[in-house]
């Protein structure tokens, strides 16, 4: 389906949960203690692993696109509208 996916690069990010401290206090701790970060095991880093874009990977199953009724199953999803050619799409029409 499409042309060879990139690798995937590892990069070392600040925790989130701990802002790089590697200590987590909140209400739990009291004044002056702090307890070890469990998202990132007192480190105060993550590791984020993500694939480089190079370009947008094309498809051999579809031959029609159509915009999108939505993501929320009680607002209605699926297709809406006109539709366009696949190849149309990926000269840059939006249907």
């Amino acid at each position: 389906m499409g042309e060879e996916m990139p690798e995937v690069i590892s990069v070392d990010t600040v925790c989130r949960a701990c802002s790089g401290t590697g200590l987590y206090h909140g209400f739990a701790e009291p004044e002056g203690v702090a307890v070890v970060c469990l998202d990132c095991e007192g480190s105060g880093k993550m590791q984020m692993r993500y694939t480089p874009f190079t370009g947008r990977q094309t498809r051999t199953d579809i031959t029609r696109v159509q915009a999108s009724r939505g993501r929320f199953i009680a607002t209605g999803v699926g297709p809406a509208g006109a539709s366009i050619s696949y190849a149309e799409f990926l000269n840059g029409k939006r249907p």
